[in-house]
């Protein structure tokens, strides 16, 4: 819940204002933007009956593509993969619906596909495929000239998840992203994944 409020409150300080770093906000027909990023200082944890177990962390990626379909309506997709130290691994696929507010607030409604495989510590392993749903809404208000603050929070049956960033326009069409995500996988095989990293990455906006 504290997450929540948190990303909430980052979300309710963003105005009006035109910027292209991401994320994205305008869903005019034709426009989309493509994202890369490097996850730098991983963690993966499981906590489940009882138990909690650290995973460690590698470093590892994400990807995401949006697409405008006008009349404020936009398509959003993205991946996360997630490791430990410990034979562990993470994966996550979304795929959401996505309404402009205005041009800097949107929100999202979509579909949730998690992965894991992890050793259990216990003589077996942990191997599941869970699908969900979630809803969120994100934002992003400019700071300077070039550089823009920006916030997401997501909720769903199968993730919760915020994440907040700065972003800098080397271009109109390109710019850099730092950011920090925090996420939540539910109910995979009876235990909760949580990942938090720091992420390093570009988006390019056509």
């Amino acid at each position: 819940m504290k997450k929540i409020i948190l990303g909430a409150l980052a979300l309710s300080m963003l105005a009006t204002s035109a910027a292209y770093a991401a994320p994205m906000t305008s869903m005019d027909k034709g426009t989309g933007k493509i994202d890369a990023a490097f996850s730098m200082g991983s963690s993966l944890k499981g906590e489940g009956d009882g138990e909690s177990i650290d995973f460690g962390g590698n470093n590892r990626y994400r990807l995401g593509v949006t697409y405008g379909l006008g009349d404020k309506i936009g398509i959003d997709y993205k991946y996360a993969a997630h490791a430990g130290d410990i034979g562990s691994s993470l994966k996550s696929h979304q795929l959401n619906l996505m309404y402009q507010f205005n041009p800097n607030v949107a929100a999202f409604a979509g579909y949730v596909h998690n992965r894991v495989e992890a050793d259990a510590k216990t003589g077996g392993t942990v191997s599941d495929t869970e699908n969900g749903y979630q809803v969120g809404v994100l934002g992003r208000i400019a700071i300077a000239k070039r550089t823009s603050a920006w916030a997401s929070v997501g909720v769903g049956n199968k993730i919760t998840a915020y994440e907040i960033g700065v972003g800098y326009d080397l271009t109109k069409n390109f710019d850099v992203n730092l950011f920090y995500n925090d996420t939540k996988y539910k109910g995979m095989d009876g235990a909760d994944f949580k990942t938090h990293n720091v992420n390093l990455g570009v988006t390019y906006h056509f």
